[in-house]
């Protein structure tokens, strides 16, 4: 029943009193959303985004290159970078760091591509960190008559330089098919030995884990050496120690002697007939100081090569005769072996040395000590009584 105040209308029709309900179907709606005002500031801010993208590389490598000219004595400079805002990531294209101080034909630190990123899976664990990768990076350290004919980067914060070109923490770094040089172009002969081929990995170098240990930052690497030999070495540290905090222990195996006969004659004035060398290492350090030691192996050592000696000068014969006397008294004459344990401990220098510095120095050492013999400094007699009162002086 309809009452006075009802209204019925058919189907599709309306009061001339009540507006008509228009519905906003899509069509309307995009062509007021997509008005002239709107596709024009849009199309402003597309061009302003893609100006953005194609001039970052350009603006990232005046960035990356203003940095590297900042290091005193050194110069660096890129290649090419390229940017991926995807993963967070931008790559290096031909770096090259060069002492501009001397006039060495090599540079310090050169690669092939150093690619930083953001190391998206740290995030589940609350860091914010980054991770390197450098491929085919090269490092030549120099021994020269003079500082100005040298390299070696030792004194160089290379960790502050690496933070100010990605503003992240690293906390991984991969090494892909490195190689590491030693030379000295002025020494008769000139010598260049090296490692090559290597490949490793650190881990957790900001300790995003917070794990609970004493060194909780870790590096792998093994690499193939001069005359055929090969490289394992397993570095276990505290990055975030004030002093050098870390254990470290090596090997180099298998080691054709002869392709040494440039070092040996250079460094220790003599050279071998045939031979081969292995050194096994260990090191730790804490609180400013280090302790470890450096065992040495040769086998099928012949000093003397026959037929050179007409060529030398009797200072040098007489050096082989040194050298060849003491390795037939050492030898294990059943399996023809040569052997030593040399200890290597003593105080960093620089209260301010890095864990990376750290390690090569004491690389080098046990190295260099385990493959030129000569005497230490000679004891004499005034210290040895100066000994005798302090022990008897001792309660």
């Amino acid at each position: 029943m309809l009452t006075a105040k009802s209204k019925w209308h058919p189907a599709g029709e309306e009061t001339r009193n009540e507006p008509r309900l228009r519905r906003l179907t899509w069509p309307k709606a995009r062509n007021l959303l997509w008005s002239r005002p709107t596709r024009w500031t849009v199309l402003i801010l597309l061009g302003v985004l893609v100006a953005l993208r194609l001039s970052l590389p350009f603006g990232l490598k005046a960035y990356v290159n203003r940095q590297l000219d900042k290091m005193p004595d050194y110069d660096g400079h890129v290649g090419d970078i390229d940017v991926h805002l995807w993963r967070g990531a931008y790559r290096i294209r031909d770096l090259q760091i060069v002492k501009t101080t001397s006039n060495v034909p090599v540079p310090l630190f050169a690669a092939e591509q150093v690619d930083l990123s953001m190391e998206w899976k740290e995030l589940f664990h609350g860091a914010l960190v980054g991770e390197m990768v450098l491929v085919k990076p090269e490092i030549h350290m120099v021994a020269g008559p003079t500082p100005e004919q040298s390299q070696s980067g030792e004194d160089r914060a290379w960790g502050e330089m690496l933070a100010s070109l990605f503003p992240f923490k690293l906390n991984r770094v991969e090494i892909e098919g490195g190689d590491i040089h030693f030379e000295n172009f002025h020494s008769t002969p000139p010598v260049n030995i090296y490692i090559n081929h290597v490949t490793a990995t650190a881990t957790n170098l900001t300790n995003t884990r917070d794990l609970a240990q004493p060194l909780p930052a870790g590096l792998r690497a093994h690499g193939s050496a001069f005359g055929g030999g090969g490289l394992e070495l397993e570095l276990k540290m505290n990055p975030l120690a004030e002093l050098p905090t870390f254990e470290i222990s090596g090997q180099l195996t298998n080691v054709d002697l002869v392709s040494l006969n440039d070092f040996l004659k250079a460094y220790g004035k003599f050279d071998v007939a045939r031979g081969r060398f292995a050194l096994f290492a260990s090191f730790a350090a804490a609180e400013g100081k280090y302790d470890g030691y450096a065992k040495v192996f040769f086998e099928d050592l012949d000093v003397f090569a026959w037929e050179k000696e007409r060529k030398k000068n009797a200072l040098e014969i007489f050096w082989h005769a040194i050298v060849g006397t003491a390795s037939m008294v050492l030898r294990n004459q059943p399996k023809d072996q040569l052997a030593t344990k040399i200890p290597i401990s003593g105080e960093f220098e620089k209260t301010d040395v890095g864990v990376w510095s750290a390690t090569a120095m004491l690389l080098r050492h046990a190295f260099i000590r385990a493959l030129v013999p000569k005497l230490d400094n000679p004891v004499q007699v005034e210290k040895v009584k100066e000994e005798k009162i302090l022990e008897e002086k001792k309660p």
